[in-house]
């Protein structure tokens, strides 16, 4: 296991298992599915390089970008207001004992959020 989906894609051509990630609380459809099509591909051989797979990481590592910016007091911080931000539930912003993002740095993480169209989406069960 990789400690950030940033390596996913490396880690699961490389043999790995997966990913435990803090950002798989607010992003785990689309983490899951870039797990998910490396499985499904485990068959054939996942180490070229595809654009699909590509695509997938590459939206997974704008997603982290976002929340890793070191404008906000600390990824968990950034994680939380999200979670507030699209429960409409304020009480999700503690942080306790960390700092909790200001409100200016709370307008600008929906800002970004909404600019890379983010949405709070779990992982689809068939």
């Amino acid at each position: 296991f990789v400690g950030s989906e940033s390596f996913l894609l490396a880690n699961m051509r490389d043999g790995g298992a997966g990913t435990i990630s803090a950002t798989a609380n607010v992003n785990p459809a689309a983490i899951h599915e870039l797990y998910a099509q490396c499985t499904r591909n485990q068959t054939s051989d996942i180490g070229p390089q595809t654009s699909e797979l590509e695509a997938l990481q590459a939206q997974l590592n704008v997603v982290r970008e976002v929340f890793s910016n070191k404008k906000f007091p600390s990824m968990i911080a950034a994680l939380k207001q999200a979670i507030a931000i699209y429960r409409n539930d304020p009480e999700w912003a503690r942080v306790r004992p960390l700092v909790e993002l200001t409100t200016e740095q709370a307008r600008s993480l929906r800002e970004e959020l909404k600019a890379i169209g983010f949405a709070m989406i779990g992982i689809r069960r068939n």
